[in-house]
């Protein structure tokens, strides 16, 4: 039975909930055994439904950089069967990465990337990280057990 997603604000950034959704066409596996170019294809279209976002905004589109995504990656994958959701420190990310900038978005759920994005965009911590005009870089990382967790770094650079 398919519940409504929750929306957590906490610090300026949010992270979204949305506990049994049912899985559907196109939207991204639940199981733990997905094949790494299913999820690398997942991340991709989670970057143009930012993107298109933010150009409907008349924002400048993000390039999608492999020094953030190391950070998405690698919190997707320490939460992919942790029963809560946390944010990681973000200024090792912004020192590693040179950035002067970043912000995080956490998502569990099995939704296709579109239709995570407009959760996204429909609570205000996540919509201001995507829509801030500052950043200019985005790593995305997702990984699967019985939800997909998605992480999005977002840097400026």
């Amino acid at each position: 039975m398919p519940s409504t997603p929750r929306v957590i604000a906490r610090a300026g950034v949010a992270v979204a909930l949305a506990a049994g959704v049912v899985a559907g066409a196109g939207v991204a596996p639940a199981q733990a055994a997905v094949s790494q170019s299913y999820l690398n294809a997942y991340e991709v279209r989670v970057v143009k439904a930012i993107n298109a976002q933010r150009v409907s905004h008349h924002l400048k589109p993000l390039s999608y950089t492999s020094c953030p995504d190391r950070y998405a990656e690698r919190l997707a994958t320490q939460l992919r069967t942790k029963s809560t959701l946390t944010h990681q420190a973000l200024l090792p990310i912004m020192k590693a990465c040179s950035a002067n900038r970043a912000s995080e978005n956490i998502a569990r759920a099995n939704l296709p990337a579109r239709s995570l994005v407009a959760l996204w965009m429909r609570s205000p911590g996540h919509r201001a990280n995507i829509l801030d005009p500052k950043v200019n870089q985005i790593g995305v990382g997702t990984q699967c057990a019985s939800q997909c967790t998605t992480v999005t770094d977002f840097i400026r650079r």
